[in-house]
């Protein structure tokens, strides 16, 4: 019986071991994967859940802020809340500024179904030698100018058309402006009909005088543009398979034809639009370098006044183009469009 007992007690004994050695495990599990999770976090979030960074910056410039990519892991982060940019094997936030005073930038990121962030203290300067603006088009619905106001747009650039189509709200947009003391410029994204196939010299042509005819009905002459009417030659409809002999020819051909439409109705004021690609590849030429007002689109360059190359001179083009993923308060549709323009 007492030998049974026994018997009983140490089956007992055992199970209580074996329980105790799978909690004991678990608890070294959970230890295991706290810590491997602890490793798995960026750097800067190890000590504080929030890290905060001071930096100067200057209207007219763009500045990177670069303290944040010293751990690699910070790359598989997902920025949510702001625009970030990746440079070789280094992500950094792009800092824009648009207006003198002081601001805090919140960024907020995930990893390992956390949230992290940080906070940009940004004290801003301004030299006043830069206008800040916007372009628009149907793509930000029909916003009013009263938003841009309060942000401190001090002009808009508008989409007059885009091929054979028209902008759908530009005479709203023309109006809301000219109410709101916002000064106005013009562009046109000249495309062939289908928006595929090689544009024709009568596709020019007629694309040319809907824009007039369209400048006519809202009753804007040259004299009520305070900013160039830009050309957008960025479409490859305008090079298709032309031999590239006689691409940039071609291109210039284009443009003559389309500027000398507007040239005799009265708008003489021009220039054109591109990124670096299509300036320095298909618009290199003499004509295109004579061209006085040039807008040059180039995202995520960090610093002040970028430079282009053509016909062996370089330019520095009074309006830059700073990217297309901004978001001003009031306009909740979509982002859009931010502009410096450099005064003389």
């Amino acid at each position: 019986m007492m030998k049974e007992k026994f018997k009983k007690l140490g089956i007992l004994f055992v199970a209580v071991a074996v329980v105790i050695t799978v909690v004991l495990s678990l608890q070294k599990t959970k230890q295991e994967e706290k810590k491997e999770t602890a490793l798995q976090i960026p750097a800067i979030f190890k000590i504080k859940p929030t890290a905060t960074y001071s930096i100067k910056a200057v209207v007219g410039e763009t500045s990177a802020v670069n303290k944040i990519v010293t751990d690699p892991i910070y790359n598989q982060m997902t920025i949510t809340s702001v625009d970030s940019n990746l440079v070789g094997n280094k992500r950094y936030v792009l800092v824009v500024p648009t207006g003198k005073g002081t601001t805090t930038i919140r960024v907020t990121g995930k990893y390992n179904k956390k949230t992290y962030g940080y906070d940009i203290k940004t004290q801003v300067t301004n030299p006043n030698n830069v206008k800040v603006g916007v372009d628009l088009s149907s793509y930000q619905g029909k916003i009013e100018a009263d938003v841009l106001k309060k942000a401190g747009t001090n002009f808009a650039i508008v989409r007059a058309g885009h091929g054979y189509s028209t902008e759908k709200n530009f005479s709203h947009f023309i109006k809301e402006c000219q109410k709101d003391k916002i000064d106005l410029g013009l562009y046109w994204y000249l495309s062939s009909k289908d928006n595929k196939t090689l544009i024709t010299d009568k596709e020019v042509l007629d694309q040319a005088n809907a824009f007039v005819k369209l400048l006519k009905e809202n009753k804007l002459t040259s004299e009520s543009l305070q900013y160039p009417i830009y050309l957008d030659l960025e479409s490859d409809t305008l090079y298709g398979n032309v031999p590239e002999v006689i691409k940039i020819a071609y291109v210039e051909s284009l443009a003559r034809e389309f500027f000398d439409v507007l040239a005799k109705a009265g708008y003489k004021n021009v220039g054109i639009y591109a990124n670096k690609s299509y300036y320095e590849t298909y618009l290199s030429n003499a004509y295109f370098a004579s061209i006085k007002h040039k807008w040059y689109a180039r995202y995520g360059y960090v610093g002040t006044k970028p430079t282009i190359t053509l016909n062996n001179q370089t330019f520095t083009p009074d309006m830059w183009q700073i990217g297309d993923n901004f978001k001003i308060q009031g306009i909740s549709k979509e982002r859009i469009d931010l502009n410096y323009y450099y005064l003389k």
